[in-house]
């Protein structure tokens, strides 16, 4: 892990090297090489705030760095970010060649344990990728929301449908995307700026459910987007960016991580919204219980 990071943030590192520092961007610098991924997509406000320094010292670090300001200083170590995952990826994501190699490496080998340790890893993979406080942000905006839209589909269908029914039960004004005569663009032509998107989208990557972030950045809506890696297509939009692999030992996705994402992002918001909830739980019991449809 070490020497991954080293080999992630070189570029920066000899940057600074090169730069005289004050005491206070020293800080700076520090947090940036050892939150490398979490920085990529911070804003400046919310790095100051970590920090517990003014917006001005952020911009200022990264002026004397040589950069424009923190836009284009940020575009840059995404860069190389991306430059580290391409470099260091070589998962097949075409369902034919992953089963091929699925069939090899199963070969003699202990199902169970085998899937339980790449399962493991996986769900590794959300917590040190997803850290707590971007789980806490991520649902405030979430709760903050005015319409809250859902997205994602074929492999990503079920961590959308969980996702869709638990917030649907838990806040006002949830709406999962439509299957049916109403397609995805007429499902968002009404998102605004007061409202958010949750998309989701894992290898080989939705084209719709890329455009349909495309057209909310467009409205100026809040993207939460749950994906694999920083270097996914629709990842560039996200406002708060939630992300695990989804390894598997047969032809398909893991689905598990993405459910345990989706899982963790509703159990924060429904710890943050208390009982407030507890009169819609009742209605909707009052109704699915005459039925029987538990």
């Amino acid at each position: 892990m070490f020497t991954e990071v080293l080999t992630m943030t070189s570029a920066f590192q000899d940057l600074i090297k090169n730069t005289t520092l004050t005491k206070k961007e020293s800080q700076i610098a520090d947090y940036v090489l050892n939150n490398f991924r979490e920085v990529c997509f911070m804003t400046s406000t919310e790095l100051a705030e970590k920090l517990q320094i003014s917006h001005s010292s952020v911009i200022r670090f990264t002026k004397d760095l040589g950069y424009s300001g923190y836009t284009e200083f940020q575009r840059a170590i995404r860069a190389q970010y991306n430059d580290y995952i391409d470099n260091h990826s070589d998962a097949p994501t075409i369902p034919t060649v992953k089963l091929t190699q699925s069939l090899e490496k199963l070969t003699g080998a202990s199902i169970r344990e085998a899937v339980y340790e790449t399962t493991c890893n996986n769900l590794q993979s959300v917590i040190m990728h997803s850290p707590s406080d971007l789980f806490e942000n991520a649902s405030d905006a979430i709760i903050a929301a005015q319409s809250k839209y859902i997205v994602g589909s074929r492999g990503c269908a079920a961590s959308s449908a969980f996702l869709s029914i638990i917030l649907k039960d838990t806040l006002p004004m949830v709406f999962a995307e439509p299957a049916g005569i109403m397609n995805t663009f007429d499902f968002l032509s009404d998102i605004s700026r007061k409202d958010c998107l949750i998309a989701i989208s894992y290898p080989r990557y939705s084209k719709l459910t890329y455009l349909a972030v495309e057209m909310a950045a467009k409205a100026k809506a809040t993207i939460i987007v749950l994906t694999d890696t920083p270097t996914a297509p629709l990842a560039r939009y996200a406002d708060y960016l939630l992300t695990n692999s989804v390894d598997s030992l047969a032809f398909f996705n893991s689905q598990i991580p993405a459910l345990f994402t989706a899982e963790l992002l509703c159990t924060y918001i429904c710890k943050k919204i208390g009982n407030k909830n507890e009169e819609k739980l009742r209605l909707i019991d009052r109704f699915t219980s005459a039925l029987e449809l538990y």
